[in-house]
């Protein structure tokens, strides 16, 4: 195969790998914007709410909600952190360590209090504070108008149930669409892992360290059986199956980003994109050698045959 076919294969499959990327988001959308949330959630005013409702997401956890809500007053920057992926968030320079226990210094918030999302970058401020029921704040604009704001809710299930649920509203004005369209990206990546993380923080469920390197060990398996079935693709003429699974790997790879899913799921996933390769690969190399040895496995047949005679 020239070097000129193996371009064309590759940005051909490329292409087509994009093609189901953009597809598969528009499907996969809808839920991560709903993630977790009832109807009725959905459609419920909440305190703060703007003219554009941008996603709302909820969790139940086995807490009262006086046990969710110590974790909840000590949220941001400099505080009780993000509770989502420090790691990618220390990146670009946030400087968030998120806590494991409640801080009793943080404890105390009031109405006006500034919520960071890093140590030079603090648009936020506290606007609604009703314990154990409301906690919004919102960023505003040069003039003082609203543009954003970002509300959580307790709701009692029963007496040792709550549901948590966020919402992030937008004024069309300052934040069009289509770059709220933009934003919603990350942020479901940052904003279910924080959700998980107030679960486990308020059910008392201990961190592993190993959880971490887990779950990006997980995301880049995904994300490198992509990459070799795509090369291998356009290394092979009838090479359809390293695609087939190029593309399976794009769609784990979308649900492990914008769905949350549990990890011992995250792993079965994986390891069938593993096996997968495996498979393919193993099939080709079995091919090639028929190819090259025909006369060896005509032999073997033959010789069985008389052997069996």
């Amino acid at each position: 195969m020239s070097g000129n076919t193996r371009i064309k294969r590759f940005f051909a499959g490329l292409g087509l790998i994009m093609l189901v990327l953009i597809l598969g988001y528009l499907v996969i959308r809808p839920f991560h914007l709903r993630w977790g949330a009832t109807t009725v959630e959905v459609s419920q005013r909440m305190p703060g709410d703007l003219e554009h409702i941008g996603w709302t997401r909820a969790i139940t956890m086995e807490a009262t909600p006086e046990e969710i809500w110590p974790w909840l007053v000590q949220w941001g920057q400099g505080r009780g952190g993000w509770y989502s992926y420090d790691w990618l968030e220390n990146l670009f320079g946030f400087d968030i360590h998120t806590t494991d226990r409640i801080l009793p210094e943080y404890q105390d918030l009031k109405i006006g209090d500034p919520i960071c999302m890093s140590s030079r970058f603090c648009p936020n401020r506290v606007t609604v504070l009703e314990p154990n029921r409301w906690l919004s704040w919102q960023a505003d604009d040069e003039n003082g108008d609203p543009v954003w704001t970002f509300t959580f809710g307790l709701a009692t299930v029963d007496d040792s149930h709550t549901r948590l649920i966020v919402r992030e509203s937008f004024d069309n004005s300052f934040m069009p669409p289509a770059a709220v369209f933009v934003l919603e990206i990350p942020d479901a990546v940052m904003e279910l892992k924080a959700l998980n993380t107030v679960k486990e923080r308020a059910e008392g469920i201990p961190q592993s360290i190993f959880i971490t390197p887990l779950e990006i060990i997980l995301w880049f398996t995904a994300l490198a059986v992509c990459l070799i079935a795509l090369v291998l693709f356009t290394s092979h003429s009838d090479g359809k199956q390293f695609l087939t699974l190029s593309i399976a790997s794009v769609a784990v790879l979308m649900s492990i980003t914008f769905l949350f899913p549990p990890h011992w799921l995250r792993i079965v996933l994986d390891l069938g994109l593993l096996a997968g390769l495996f498979w393919v690969t193993r099939q080709r190399v079995t091919q090639i050698s028929t190819s090259l040895n025909p006369s060896h496995y005509a032999g073997g047949k033959v010789d069985k045959y008389h052997v069996n005679q």
